[in-house]
């Protein structure tokens, strides 16, 4: 664990960001995966 006042704050700021990053490459691989299927089945949707 980190001594440093400013370290500790860094690793609190690192893990929220870290599970917000995680929320929004899971939602932009859901659309990805979305779009590539209707490319897939040629939907004009």
């Amino acid at each position: 664990m980190a001594n440093i006042r400013s370290a500790i704050k860094r690793i609190r700021q690192n893990e929220r960001r870290r599970v917000r990053n995680a929320a929004v490459r899971s939602t932009v691989r859901t659309g990805v995966k979305s779009v590539r299927a209707a490319l897939e089945s040629g939907a004009k949707d």
